[in-house]
């Protein structure tokens, strides 16, 4: 008589990428609105208590599903030779996986207070390694063609593309080109064009 073979114990990354893969199918087929933990543990073949250990609401688990599994994203021009349009180009990256998400979905995360993570999904961080990084590089480039003083720009303006698009996402729950390309006529141009007077004491 042949040895029935149990299944095996899904463990550790195995068990992960199921887990997400279950996921971003669940989201395809239903959309956020329609997303549970009990369709995807369902799908994965599981338990809700496993996604919970891992990811503690719905929200974090698509986030986590995405990046692992959604076309990946080429990154931006940022050396146009005009500063707006380098600006626009690298804040606009977030318009690109948005659509991939739809403005459903985006509008669902943020409401969902997901609020510190927006930030780390989108890359939006202002640390050395992130957004600011490419602001400065983007700022050297307008410096070099004349169009502002980087030595008079302050710290704080040089944080502030990457902190205005944050606060334009979780403030109105997406991102148009509209509102970005306002974001950057209205308040940066002026700030950083501003550089180039001459400071007095």
């Amino acid at each position: 008589m042949a040895e029935i073979k149990r299944p095996t114990r899904r463990r550790g990354k195995e068990l992960e990428n199921e887990l997400l893969k279950a996921t971003w199918t669940e989201f395809k087929a239903k959309g956020y609105d329609q997303l549970t933990m009990e369709g995807v543990a369902a799908r994965a073949h599981t338990t809700k208590t496993v996604l919970y250990r891992r990811w503690p609401k719905k929200s974090l688990l698509l986030v986590a599903a995405f990046k692992k599994f959604a076309p990946r994203i080429e990154p931006p021009n940022t050396d146009t030779g005009s500063l707006r349009e380098d600006l626009f180009n690298l804040l606009g990256a977030p318009l690109k996986s948005f659509a991939v998400l739809g403005e459903a979905t985006v509008r669902g995360l943020v409401a969902d207070q997901i609020g510190g993570q927006i930030g780390d999904i989108f890359g939006l961080v202002t640390s050395n390694t992130g957004t600011r990084k490419y602001v400065v590089a983007i700022l050297k480039q307008a410096d070099h063609r004349g169009e502002i003083k980087l030595a008079n720009l302050s710290e704080r303006a040089i944080n502030l593309p990457a902190m205005l698009l944050l606060d334009e996402i979780l403030a109105t729950g997406f991102l148009t080109q509209a509102g970005l390309y306002a974001m950057i006529d209205e308040i940066l141009m002026p700030v950083l064009l501003a550089s180039k007077q001459e400071k007095t004491n």
